[in-house]
């Protein structure tokens, strides 16, 4: 698997950096704690009952990172904080007293809290930390900004773009799968005539999965054979910094790198990366699905709270009717109805007396005296004859109460 941001040799530059010396300003005896947390979720060891197995070199680098942060900024051992102290440390934080190393506030602090909340818990089942100190204190983030970007803006801007670059954008922009996912695709995942695409499980974050190619077919075809590509080359020839440098400045130039793309999404069009492609696509595909368990699994999604999220970003309605509520006990009572009908219909044959009759019900035609005394009479010997007293006597009251009303 190709390690685009190279974390494998950064998470092994930082541990021979950092496992044997605790960094300036973070006590000695709190810094053996945080080793020893990382080296069990390296090895997938004392890991809580859901998410079993080691942790990956990206998700390492964010552990160490993370709780590096909280060490530093606790003014007590970790064995004496308590609840005050970690929710007075998110309030500093939250307000701007402690900033991040280029000076700005953290934007995404929710992060770190959750990254503390996997220390602490593994702390606790080692008996090493006594009080459950992360209780009360959510991880919850504001919702990242992102470039949002109409189907009109998408044909106008991807079309533009060189062939090489044209085919990564439709290619993510018509699968929906993750950067990371692209970047490891080979020639040899594509069927033969690249209507699908199987992404790998040890590729995917979530699962693997195989999706239908529906608008970058001709485009791959012509990229694969344009670069003389083999069964075994990546279709992804460039890194994703490279792309995503041309991609900010040809959006900017095109629609003007301040302009903000969308109110809700808030992101401005000189940011756009590959990875607003991805949410583009959800965007796309979310009301040409017709349930939202296949867009799920064309996006890999485990959960179902990006359904919520791009619901309230299309502003999509409940429009659901009394009509649609036919569920569970009532539909079985429709099929039994429909069944009894049919029998109804094996039986007899109305003669055109009676159909006229029911036409003119039907159309809620005024009934002289003569025909409601010609229906009353043609419908009891219609349903005499199948034997069913109970149901005459119900379609009969419905005539009458009908032709008074």
């Amino acid at each position: 698997m190709k390690d685009i941001y190279h974390n494998q040799s950064r998470w092994d530059n930082w541990k021979e950096r950092n496992f044997k010396k605790a960094p300036e300003g973070i006590r000695k005896e709190d810094w053996k704690i945080l080793i020893d947390f990382l080296k069990d979720m390296e090895l997938g060891l004392n890991t809580p009952k859901g998410k079993k197995g080691k942790r990956d070199s990206g998700t390492l680098l964010n552990l160490s990172s993370h709780n590096q942060l909280f060490l530093k900024n606790f003014k007590k051992p970790l064995s004496k904080i308590t609840k005050q102290d970690l929710h007075l440390l998110e309030s500093q934080i939250q307000q701007g007293k402690i900033l991040k190393r280029n000076k700005q506030k953290f934007s995404a602090f929710g992060n770190y809290i959750k990254d503390f909340k996997v220390f602490w818990n593994w702390g606790m089942r080692n008996n090493i930390f006594k009080e459950n100190i992360i209780e009360d204190i959510t991880s919850k983030t504001d919702k990242p900004s992102w470039v949002f970007l109409t189907e009109a803006q998408v044909k106008e801007f991807f079309n533009q773009l060189s062939l090489e670059y044209r085919t990564y954008c439709w290619f993510l922009y018509d699968t929906g799968m993750r950067v990371t996912e692209a970047q490891n695709i080979k020639i040899n995942n594509f069927s033969k005539d690249y209507s699908q695409v199987t992404i790998p499980d040890e590729i995917s974050k979530t699962f693997g999965r195989t999706i239908n190619i529906k608008l970058s077919i001709q485009l791959i075809k012509d990229f694969i054979t344009s670069n003389n590509l083999k069964d075994n080359d990546f279709l992804f020839q460039k890194s994703p910094f490279t792309i995503n440098k041309y991609l900010k400045y040809h959006c900017g130039k095109i629609f003007g790198k301040d302009n903000i793309s969308n109110p809700k999404s808030k992101g401005i069009f000189g940011n756009f990366t590959l990875y607003d492609i991805r949410h583009n696509s959800a965007c796309y595909w979310f009301n040409r699905y017709p349930t939202h368990k296949g867009l799920m699994y064309r996006f890999g999604w485990r959960k179902a709270d990006k359904i919520e999220y791009y619901s309230e970003f299309l502003g999509v309605a409940d429009e659901i009717s009394d009509s649609d509520m036919i569920l569970g006990e009532d539909k079985q009572k429709l099929y039994k109805l429909e069944a009894e009908i049919e029998k109804l219909r094996e039986h007899i044959n109305l003669n055109d007396n009676l159909n006229e009759l029911t036409l003119k019900v039907l159309t809620k035609q005024k009934l002289s005296k003569k025909d409601m005394q010609k229906l009353a009479e043609l419908g009891n010997q219609v349903f005499k004859k199948t034997g069913n007293d109970i149901q005459y006597e119900i379609v009969k009251d419905k005539i009458k109460r009908g032709i008074r009303n």
